[in-house]
């Protein structure tokens, strides 16, 4: 193991000390701890909805799109005037 030195705030420090003393374990065990639990944690992949997959997932409500959404999609975006 290496030797490190990390400073946090008194309230942190203070918090590790009252877990560890109720987990009958060391300050520096416990430490260890949540940087392993940290590390190994495996980051939730991020689904991004394609827009052919929002299409189908609105066209399953049942209500049909406008007719005229090609022409005036800035109107429906944005509530510019319509075009035609």
């Amino acid at each position: 193991m290496q030797r490190t030195q990390i400073y946090l705030p008194k309230s942190q420090l203070d918090s590790l000390r009252s877990m560890a003393l109720r987990r009958s374990t060391t300050v520096s065990h416990l430490m260890r701890a949540i940087v392993d639990e940290k590390l190994h944690a495996r980051p939730q992949a991020k689904h991004h909805e394609t827009l052919v997959e929002a299409a189908r997932r609105i066209n399953k409500l049942g209500k049909p799109g406008p007719k005229d959404l090609a022409i005036n999609m800035d109107y429906y975006l944005y509530g510019t005037p319509k075009r035609y």
